[in-house]
C-alpha cells in the first residue's frame, strides 16, 4: 500500500467514520443479527467463558449435513402440563414489533414470532437443501419445475378447535395479496382443487430450498375463526403451532405458552420448531447496556451482542459467548449494463478488483472484528468450497497488477470518474476511493436517502451507477447468492445487479439442478473470471446467552429464538404469571 492511501487511511480510523454504509447491501458495522434463546443465572465470577466458533462446534456436533439430536429432558407436551412448573426462557428482539397479526406483520421480528404460533408451509431444516413441512402430507414438483401440487394433512386444528382444510390455505393467499396488500413476489397462482389438496405455480423453476422461499409467508390459520374477530390477532393470535400468546404488550414485550394440545407429532417438527420449553417470552430491548445487565442478571436468556459487549463478557464469564458468520456478506457490484463503462471490458473491471485494499476496507467497515472474503459467503454455507480461499482463486490487493490491466483496458489514468451510490455513511467508500485514486481512477460518491437508493439500486439496467455495495444472503446455501446475482430472468425486474451473461446463467441453473460441487465450483471460477462482483468482507454476529445453553442454532437455520432451548440441558428459570 501507498504511503499516501496509508494516511488517508489512519486518518479514516483516527476520526472515528466507521460507521459504514447502512441498508441492506451496505457496508455495515458489526451490529447484532441473529440468535436463538434460552437461560442465565446471576452468579459469581467464573474462570473467563471460551469464544466458540459456529462453524467449529456445529461440524464437531455433526449437524451441519444432519439433524442434530435433542439433549435436554424435555420433550414437548409429552411430559408438560398446565398444572406442572412452566420452565421459561426469555429472548430479545432487536426491532419492535406492534401486532402478531400475520397479514399485518411489520419487520423480521414478528416474522420470526410468528413461527412459534403458527406454521408455514414450508421449512429448510439446518444444512439441508432439501424442504419439509408440518403441514402437508406431500407435495409433487412439475418436470418443468414451475407447478406444485400439495396435499394437506386432514386433521389439523388450530387452538380454538377449529379443522383446517385447503380452503383455509387458498383464503390466506388471497387476503394476504389482496387485502392486505402484500407481495409473495416468487408465486404467480395458488389454488384450490380438493378438500385437502392445492396447487401453487412459482415465477421460477424449483431448485432446492427454493419452496421454502416462495412460500415464506404462507401462514396456516382458520379463515371462520379470522373473520370472526380480526382484532383478536392483533394481540392473541388463534393459530396451528404448539404455542399459543398469553400476554402481549405492542412494541414491548410477547409471551407465548404451550398449547399441550397441539394437533401434530412435536418429535417430527424440523429442529428449531420443538416445543422444548414451556413459555417463551420476547422482550425489546434496544440500549447495549440494558441487553448485558439483562443477561448478567438472567433477565433475557439470550441476544445478539456487539463486538465489546462479548469480550466484557469473555472476561468475565457471567455469560457464554458465541461468534457467528453474518448471513449478509459484502460485495461490490461492478454495473456491466449496456452502454455503461465496464461492459465488454473484463480487463477494466479487474483492475478495479485488484486495484482494492481489502484487508483495509474490512478493517474500516467492521471495525476490525470482519474478515475478507474471496467469494460471497463462507465455510458452513452448503456448497461452499474452502479450496476458494487459496491466494490465485480470487483477486488480492496488487496495484501493479491492476495497472497492467487498466492499460489492457484502453483507459489512460486520469481519464475516467466511477459512479457509487450509498444510503448511508461514506467512510468505506472513502477507503475503495483513494484505492481507486492510486491506479488513476477517479470515484464519485453520491449519498441517497432509502427510496432513492432502493430504487436505483435495483435497477442496474438503467445504468445509473456503475459500483454498488450489496450484501448477499445466502439462507444456509451457496447458490441462493448465485441465484440472485446471475439469474438473467430476473435482470429486467429489477432483482439482479450488474452483470447479464447467458453463460453465467446457462452454468447457474445448471449447478441449482444438479447441487455438485463440481458444478458449483464451475459457477465460481467463471465468476471470478469474469469479475462482474468484487467480493469484500464478511462481518461477524455474537451471540450471548445463558450459561447452560449448549449452543444456538442463530442464523445457519434461517429461524431464531425457541431454536437455542433445543441445545439446552437444562432449566431453572419458571414462569410466574
Amino acid at each position: 500500500m501507498s504511503k499516501s492511501l496509508k494516511r488517508l487511511l489512519a486518518g479514516v480510523m483516527a476520526a472515528g467514520l466507521l460507521a459504514g454504509c447502512s441498508g441492506n447491501g451496505g457496508a455495515s458495522t458489526p451490529a447484532p443479527a441473529a440468535s436463538s434463546g434460552t437461560e442465565q443465572t446471576a452468579e459469581a465470577a467464573t474462570p473467563a467463558a471460551e469464544t466458540k466458533d459456529a462453524i467449529t462446534i456445529l461440524k464437531e456436533m455433526d449437524v451441519v449435513n444432519s439433524v442434530p439430536a435433542p439433549t435436554g429432558s424435555k420433550k414437548g407436551n409429552v411430559t408438560m402440563g398446565p398444572d406442572s412448573d412452566k420452565k421459561t426462557m426469555v429472548a430479545t428482539g432487536a426491532m419492535t414489533f406492534e401486532t402478531l397479526d400475520p397479514f399485518y406483520t411489520n419487520g423480521v421480528e414478528a416474522n420470526r414470532i410468528g413461527n412459534v404460533y403458527a406454521q408455514q408451509m414450508f421449512y429448510t431444516e439446518l444444512g439441508q437443501p432439501a424442504e419439509v413441512s408440518p403441514i402437508l402430507k406431500s407435495w409433487t414438483i412439475s418436470e418443468d419445475g414451475y407447478t406444485v401440487d400439495w396435499e394437506l394433512y386432514d386433521n389439523i386444528y388450530d387452538h380454538e378447535g377449529n379443522h383446517l382444510t385447503a380452503s383455509d390455505l387458498v383464503w390466506f393467499y388471497n387476503r394476504f395479496t389482496t387485502e392486505a396488500n402484500r407481495t409473495l413476489p416468487n408465486l404467480t397462482s395458488f389454488e384450490q382443487t380438493g378438500e385437502y389438496t392445492g396447487r401453487f405455480t412459482m415465477l421460477y423453476a424449483y431448485y432446492p430450498s427454493f419452496l421454502t422461499r416462495a412460500c415464506q409467508s404462507m401462514w396456516l390459520i382458520s379463515q371462520a375463526e379470522y373473520e370472526k374477530n380480526p382484532e383478536r390477532f392483533r394481540n392473541d393470535p388463534v393459530g396451528t403451532g404448539p404455542y399459543h400468546c398469553i400476554k402481549f404488550q405492542s412494541g414491548a414485550s410477547a409471551t407465548f405458552e404451550q398449547t399441550y394440545n397441539y394437533w401434530g407429532d412435536l418429535d417430527a417438527l424440523p429442529a428449531h420448531l420443538k416445543a422444548n420449553v414451556d413459555v417463551i417470552r420476547y422482550d425489546v430491548i434496544l440500549e447495549q447496556q440494558q441487553i448485558q445487565t439483562a443477561l448478567e442478571t438472567n433477565t433475557i436468556q439470550i441476544y445478539d451482542i456487539q463486538a465489546s459487549t462479548a469480550e466484557d463478557f469473555i472476561n468475565n464469564g457471567k455469560v457464554n459467548v458465541w461468534k457467528l458468520p453474518s448471513s449478509w456478506p459484502v460485495a461490490l457490484i461492478l454495473n456491466s449494463t449496456a452502454g455503461g463503462m465496464f461492459e465488454n471490458n473484463q480487463a477494466f473491471r479487474k483492475a478495479i478488483a485488484y486495484a482494492i485494499d481489502y484487508d483495509q476496507v474490512c478493517q474500516v467497515a467492521t471495525k476490525g472484528t470482519g474478515a475478507p472474503m474471496p467469494t460471497f459467503g463462507f465455510d458452513g454455507l452448503v456448497g461452499y468450497n474452502t479450496e476458494w480461499e487459496k491466494d490465485g482463486n480470487h483477486p488480492t490487493y496488487d496495484l501493479d497488477k491492476a495497472k497492467e490491466y487498466l492499460k489492457e483496458a484502453g483507459i489512460e489514468p486520469g481519464t475516467v470518474t466511477l459512479r457509487t451510490i450509498s444510503n448511508g455513511g461514506q467512510e468505506t467508500l472513502v477507503v475503495i476511493q483513494a484505492c481507486l485514486a492510486e491506479l488513476g481512477v477517479g470515484m464519485e460518491i453520491q449519498i441517497q436517502d432509502e427510496v432513492q437508493f432502493l430504487k436505483n439500486r435495483f435497477s442496474a439496467n438503467l445504468n445509473e451507477w456503475d459500483m454498488c455495495f450489496y450484501g448477499t444472503v445466502p439462507g444456509g446455501f451457496m447458490m441462493n447468492s448465485f441465484y440472485n446475482l446471475l439469474n438473467i430472468n430476473a435482470y429486467d425486474f429489477g432483482a439482479i445487479y450488474g452483470a447479464k451473461d447467458q453463460e453465467l446463467h446457462d452454468l447457474m441453473i445448471d449447478a441449482l439442478y444438479d447441487q455438485t460441487q463440481e458444478k458449483i465450483d464451475k459457477v465460481y471460477y467463471a465468476m471470478q473470471d469474469k469479475q462482474y462482483y468484487c467480493a469484500l468482507y464478511q462481518t461477524n454476529n455474537w451471540v450471548g446467552a445463558y450459561k447452560k445453553i449448549e449452543f444456538p442454532i442463530g442464523d445457519l437455520s434461517w429461524k431464531v429464538y425457541p431454536q437455542s432451548c433445543y441445545f439446552a440441558d437444562d432449566y431453572d428459570v419458571y414462569y410466574e404469571g
